[in-house]
């Protein structure tokens, strides 16, 4: 009998799907691990922008503590001053999340700020998740 040297047809043919199998694999979890690294990033600048709002209101107290920074979600800015230019301001930073909105109500001392988005990261638009992010606090 004759020795065979080399490969055939049919392994390389197999180890060639299966790399491609592989490679299709790996490319998945990369688009996944975008799509996530894009969700945490939104969730992030919501937190952040949550936080700004609380501040801004603990440094003007005085109109806070009276409304003047009471905000539906949705609603337009009516206050005037200080707080008014405040919340215009947040209103705008919330422009950069993707339908980004929110709003600010009081309960005495204690404050809620909703931040609402649209979670578009995945490859379908159609699947795109209505999220929100409440920050409750005393101011």
């Amino acid at each position: 009998m004759r020795r065979q040297a080399g490969l055939s047809l049919v392994e390389v043919l197999v180890t060639v799907v299966l790399v491609g199998v592989g490679l299709l694999g790996i490319a998945g979890l990369q688009l996944t691990s975008v799509q996530n690294t894009n969700s945490a990033a939104q969730r992030f600048q919501a937190t952040l922008l949550a936080e700004d709002i609380v501040e801004r209101m603990r440094a003007n107290r005085a109109q806070a503590m009276t409304g003047r920074y009471e905000l539906a979600v949705g609603a337009a800015v009516g206050s005037v001053g200080l707080a008014r230019d405040d919340l215009l301001d947040w209103r705008g930073a919330l422009g950069e999340l993707p339908g980004g909105d929110g709003g600010i109500e009081f309960d005495g001392n204690e404050v809620t700020v909703t931040v609402r988005w649209t979670d578009a990261s995945t490859a379908n638009p159609d699947d795109a998740n209505a999220m929100e992010l409440q920050l409750r606090t005393e101011l």
